[in-house]
């Protein structure tokens, strides 16, 4: 198979939503293109991945504040190999959901 690599930069920004000290929430905004304005995701920032003290790290990142950030998404293509399972599982799971009550 050919090398189908590819490492996409993006920048967007993020609105701290919630912060106890030990981690906070953050709602990721697209900034360009169709995607502007669009909420993408939630993440997480973790005061552990810090030196912060847990007051250290509310007063770094405080509820309300916006944040300018950058994605790095690296792309693979997987083997045949590894889509033959995920296929048994999604089958498996789809025919769970099908005997479900409604």
């Amino acid at each position: 198979m050919e090398n189908t690599r590819m490492v996409v930069r993006k920048r967007v920004e993020g609105l701290v939503d919630y912060n106890d000290g030990e981690f906070a929430e953050v709602q990721i905004v697209g900034t360009d293109g169709i995607e502007k304005d669009l909420w993408l995701e939630t993440i997480q920032l973790h005061r552990q991945d810090t030196s912060d003290t847990s007051d250290e790290f509310q007063r770094r990142f405080p509820v309300d504040m916006w944040l300018d950030i950058l994605t790095i998404t690296d792309i693979t293509a997987q083997t045949d190999e590894n889509l033959l399972p995920r296929a048994r599982c999604r089958t498996r799971v789809a025919e769970k959901m099908a005997r479900l009550p409604n």
